[in-house]
């Protein structure tokens, strides 16, 4: 080997040697950067229960594991708890915020302002305008950013005990961590790990294990996070563009359920802590905290659909007093069609309870008359 190529070659391994410390700067910080010191946990928790008010823009990550069937309408709804979704957020206050949703197929944006919400999509090219509120909307991308999804666990668990965890640093911030464990055990949920700024209450990173299990079965996180108030605007046709108005879409909307179908104070001894879902007979919502579940009455076109969704995933069918069930599990949700042969109605239910509670909740819907709560 000559002189010349042995200099090139060593010149080359600088470069590469340089290059691979570059790449790794970042995790090489990220490890070194400080993290948050223990805090109190009912301080804790109390400090993000109140940081609504809080600005934030950044881009955070979230990823859930849950193999869900693909359920009528509902494919947008359960590729957020099965698959990673980046998200980049401006977020002024509860009344002016915008999420973009970053995906593969394109992007697909979210505005919401005092006036109203908007969406854009891109792949559409295309900008709507939702009219009216929603009596009950499906989970979207922003409820599961960091700070929405951390005060929306610890209001519904209020009561449940929480402890401190030790700190950690997510985006550069130092940090507080608590641990929330569900006091009813009834609850598939086994606890929810949450991380956030001890100064202002803003979630940056958490964690939802089910039951029995070591790994969670979702975490979001903030990869980026500054703590400054964005600048949130209407956003506006471009040349080429399509403008449309619509009414903002709810669960009667998406699942047709019916409007006059009363359902009962109680079932399975849980009360109703949610009924008519805003004035849409026929949902509801039962139980507290993280041991809730929801109850809807369907179409038997949806119900039928729902249950040939739910054998491809390897749900059982159980014969009642009165009808039929269908039920699936895949933790921490439990899922189940009951079609009842007394009032030929048919339900569709989910939670986080075990299938147990679902099966007497089933048993109670399909023994119901018309006209009977």
């Amino acid at each position: 080997m000559t002189v010349v190529r042995r200099e090139k070659r060593r010149r080359w391994a600088v470069v590469a040697a340089v290059a691979a410390v570059l790449v790794s700067l970042p995790s090489v910080l990220s490890a070194l950067a400080p993290a948050g010191a223990a805090a109190d946990a009912a301080k804790l928790r109390d400090l993000v229960l109140g940081s609504a008010g809080r600005p934030y823009q950044g881009y955070a990550e979230s990823a859930g594991s849950l193999a869900l069937p693909e359920l009528p309408n509902l494919a947008a709804v359960t590729a957020l708890f099965s698959m990673r979704t980046p998200m980049r957020v401006w977020y002024a206050g509860p009344d002016r915020y915008r999420v973009d949703i970053l995906g593969t197929a394109g992007e697909h944006d979210l505005y919401r302002l005092p006036d109203g919400e908007y969406t854009w999509d891109y792949g559409d090219n295309t900008l709507t305008e939702l009219i009216g509120e929603p009596a009950v909307r499906l989970p979207r991308a922003g409820d599961l950013l960091p700070p929405e999804l951390a005060r929306r666990i610890l209001g519904a668990a209020h009561g449940d005990p929480v402890s401190a965890l030790p700190g950690r640093n997510v985006a550069g911030v130092a940090a507080s961590g608590l641990r929330l464990v569900p006091a009813d055990p009834d609850t598939t949920i086994g606890q929810v790990d949450l991380w956030a700024d001890p100064a202002t209450g803003v979630a940056v990173r958490v964690e939802v294990t089910a039951r029995g299990q070591r790994s969670p079965i979702l975490v979001t996180e903030f990869q980026e996070l500054a703590q400054t108030t964005p600048v949130v605007e209407a956003p506006r046709p471009v040349l080429g563009s399509g403008f449309t108005v619509a009414s903002a879409p709810d669960v009667s909307d998406t699942l047709g359920s019916f409007n006059q179908v009363p359902l009962p104070s109680a079932l399975a001894g849980r009360p109703v802590t949610s009924s008519d879902f805003g004035g849409v007979q026929g949902a509801a919502l039962y139980g507290r905290g993280l041991a809730s579940f929801a109850v809807i009455a369907v179409p038997r076109a949806v119900a039928n659909a729902a249950s040939d969704a739910a054998g491809k995933a390897g749900a059982v069918q159980v014969k009642l007093a009165a009808g039929t069930v269908v039920q699936l599990s895949i933790t921490p949700l439990s899922l189940a069609v009951v079609r009842s042969a007394v009032s030929r109605r048919s339900y569709l239910l989910a939670g986080t309870v075990t299938a147990d509670v679902l099966k007497s909740v089933a048993d109670e819907l399909s023994r119901l008359r018309r006209g009977s709560r």
